[in-house]
């Protein structure tokens, strides 16, 4: 049925500033009535306040160092495993060159993972997202550490690659935290982590070849992994703004006084599982890399970069034997 557009006080002046009314047609099958013959819609500008803008600087800072970490335990992911390729190569009876495919299929999935899960985090918020990703790169690591045969380190760091939600949600943080004039300094900070954190796992790595058996090339990575989950558990609030504002229409209306007609955007535009819903929202990523040319180019210039940070990381070891280095000296040699 059609609705008129009437305000809660009978009116027909807004009664809430910077607030959007919305109407809502009441198609359901039931005899219950809606509460209201329209919704009014907490914006943004209306709850600036409590959103991720308005935290204090410590507090921003400390998200971002978090989300620190956590680029740095992703890269630690994709380069530690270099430094096991001798070790897996010896034990599986296969070429080093062979023994290299796990990290191209974990490098190939990642370029997909990170599409996969960024726009779930627009969906459902940057921290469960985030959390389900850690909790399933964690738990990867585990076949690859105990794997009884090499098949498993190909379909294991397969599934690791597509569990990596990476940078497309670290910097998703920054942006509900920073306006887009103000970003700068932040989007520099956690692409420093994005680019070192491939460095510190060659630094680890040898010392990991030289003293440690195969297995615990994983281990460090579990280890690092579960670390920084548990930092982002307690440390690290839910920043996405559609997902405060509904917590906060809910606390205003369970605050009152009385009726209070305010709810938050999910509340009135609504979100299901259905296969349609699912679709749109996987779709949204790869739609903008067909559409959109700076985002096209951007991920080219980001894929070659990384393409050359791998190379160096494969390189490193058969230029430097050819001068007397050793594991751990090879590993030392990418700090300066």
């Amino acid at each position: 049925m059609a609705l008129t557009n009437q305000f809660i006080d009978g009116s027909t002046h807004e009664p809430y500033p910077n607030l959007e009314t919305v109407d809502i047609a009441d198609d359901r099958k039931d005899d219950n009535p809606l509460p209201y013959t329209n919704k009014i819609e907490l914006t943004e500008s209306a709850a600036y306040d409590d959103l991720g803008y308005s935290y204090p600087t410590w507090k921003k800072w400390l998200i971002l160092c978090v989300m620190f970490c956590i680029q740095i335990s992703i890269n630690l992911n994709a380069s530690l495993y270099a430094n096991g390729v001798a070790a897996i190569s010896k034990e599986h009876n296969v070429s080093k060159q062979v023994a290299r495919i796990p990290q191209l299929t974990f490098l190939c999935a990642y370029a997909f993972g990170c599409e996969l899960w960024a726009p779930w985090s627009e969906e459902l918020g940057r921290w469960p997202t985030q959390q389900l990703s850690l909790f399933l790169v964690n738990i990867w690591q585990l076949p690859c550490a105990l794997a009884p045969n090499f098949a498993t380190y190909i379909v294991v760091r397969l599934l690791g690659g597509l569990s990596t939600a990476g940078g497309s949600v670290t910097l998703g943080v920054i942006a509900d935290m920073w306006e887009p004039d103000d970003q700068e300094y932040a989007v520099a900070f956690l692409v420093l982590s994005s680019v070192g954190g491939s460095v510190v796992g060659a630094v680890v790595g040898g010392f990991v070849e030289e003293r440690h058996p195969l297995a615990w090339i994983f281990w460090v990575q579990l280890l690092a992994g579960g670390c920084v989950q548990i930092m982002h558990f307690f440390l690290v609030p839910e920043t996405r703004a559609t997902i405060i504002l509904d917590r906060v229409a809910k606390k205003r209306r369970k605050a009152g006084p009385g009726s209070v007609n305010i709810w938050g955007p999910h509340e009135i535009h609504g979100f299901s599982l259905s296969p349609r819903d699912i679709w749109r929202v996987w779709k949204r990523p790869f739609v903008m890399l067909l559409t959109e040319p700076i985002v096209l180019w951007l991920s080219l210039l980001s894929g070659f970069s990384d393409s050359l940070i791998f190379t160096f990381l494969q390189g490193f070891q058969p230029v430097f034997k050819q001068w007397g280095f050793g594991t751990i000296q090879i590993s030392l040699s990418f700090i300066p």
